[in-house]
């Protein structure tokens, strides 16, 4: 079977600490050699609901794409999210990346869009992965994000996670930085 590097997105406005550490414990299930950013809050997209933690995920698989998409919607729907508009989202899980891959899987477009819009995203994708190119434009994560700096703000949390799997060789008080 292949290895699949895959980049996951993970947030979480609703019990946010508990939520996180519930998904990065189940994300463990199917991923190896998985690598956590540093824990961001930032401002729900349109400022009228609670603020989400945000942080990528980095590892690797031997799911399909497919197979993936379809397992995190099945985690996501464990904690009730529902596909729509919602102010309140327990687990957002998205596949930001899957290998060099550029294209739709079962309606989910991969690389994810926001990885050029959202800092909650490139930022961390930024920290685990500052050579990675993108799929489609070339650039590195570290160029796109000198480039483009989207927003919203970010602040850095300390976040004391139960998960075992954060950068080898690093305390996890070591692992949250600023953004200066």
């Amino acid at each position: 079977m292949t290895d699949h590097r895959v980049f996951l997105g993970v947030g979480s406005n609703v019990q946010r600490e508990s939520h996180i550490d519930i998904a990065l414990n189940m994300l463990g299930e199917h991923l190896l050699d998985m690598r956590c950013s540093p824990v961001y809050e930032s401002e729900s997209l349109d400022g009228e609901h609670p603020p989400f933690f945000n942080l990528v995920v980095s590892a690797s698989t031997r799911l399909s794409a497919r197979e993936l998409i379809a397992w995190i919607k099945e985690i996501e729907e464990l904690h009730g999210r529902r596909r729509g508009a919602q102010s309140l989202i327990a687990l957002d899980i998205d596949l930001l990346l899957f290998d060099d891959f550029a294209g739709l899987v079962d309606g989910v477009r991969v690389p994810r869009g926001e990885i050029l819009t959202r800092a909650f995203v490139l930022y961390p994708l930024q920290l685990l992965a500052p050579q990675l190119r993108h799929p489609e434009f070339g650039l590195s994560m570290a160029e796109l994000w000198t480039q483009l700096r989207p927003g919203p703000a970010l602040a850095p949390v300390r976040f004391p996670f139960g998960f075992e799997g954060l950068i080898p060789g690093k305390p996890p008080t070591e692992q949250h930085m600023s953004l200066n």
